[in-house]
């Protein structure tokens, strides 16, 4: 009878054990996922910036681009917004913990000239796996071309469930509700508003992990 106790007792302890595990492994998979989505992310906005000229690289804007509300002729004057940017969106029903790879436009409307979110005429980076747009914002207010073709991996807390998505330490790259990244031509680091370089090394935490970015050169390295 005591060996019967005793085989029960260790079959109930297993089977406790096994159920404990299983959600701290699914958990740990989520956050390892979030934090390898958020590193792609990182370096990809860095090769768009050293691979797309900011100033070159929409000069004939002027002819082509035609989106309305957007003021094609500023993009000659005044370029250094146009950067392209890393946004972190850290608040919102449908934003919380998620990620934007994009360029900002200048537009007629004041309240929406470089207004710093990714909207229709703004310039969303696509997937190179299936063109889907690299932006987890509100998809009401997306480009045309990105509603419902967004990749969801960018909305880190809807996929994986990402609960802390923040700077480890205060800087102007901070904003409210968000803080983000630009990256200049040679892939130096800007923030701000109005945009401006930093310096030292400025540290991103998702979930445990710890991602850092050098802002003088742009390179993304792991502790």
């Amino acid at each position: 009878m005591k060996l019967l106790e005793l085989i029960f007792t260790i079959y109930c302890i297993s089977l406790l054990s096994l159920l404990a595990w299983l959600p701290f492994n699914q958990i740990t998979k989520n956050d390892t996922r979030s934090y390898l989505t958020t590193l792609y992310a990182l370096k990809r906005a860095r090769m768009l910036a050293l691979a797309d000229t900011s100033y070159l690289g929409h000069i004939g804007f002027e002819d082509v681009y035609s989106f309305r509300s957007v003021d094609r002729k500023r993009l000659l004057l005044r370029y250094e917004p146009f950067y392209w940017q890393l946004q972190f969106h850290t608040s919102g029903i449908y934003t919380k913990n998620s990620l934007s790879l994009y360029r900002d436009t200048p537009r007629f409307a004041t309240t929406t000239d470089f207004d710093r979110r990714p909207l229709a005429g703004d310039i969303v980076a696509l997937s190179t796996a299936n063109l889907q747009c690299l932006s987890g914002y509100n998809n009401t207010n997306l480009p045309a071309r990105c509603k419902n073709n967004a990749l969801f991996d960018f909305r880190l807390s809807e996929s994986n469930k990402l609960q802390n998505l923040r700077l480890l330490t205060p800087s102007t790259c901070q904003e409210r509700d968000t803080f983000r990244f630009y990256f200049s031509d040679y892939s130096r680091v800007l923030c701000g508003n109005p945009i401006h370089e930093i310096n030292g090394i400025q540290g991103i935490q998702v979930a445990q992990f710890h991602i850092f970015l050098n802002a003088q050169t742009g390179y993304i390295f792991l502790p």
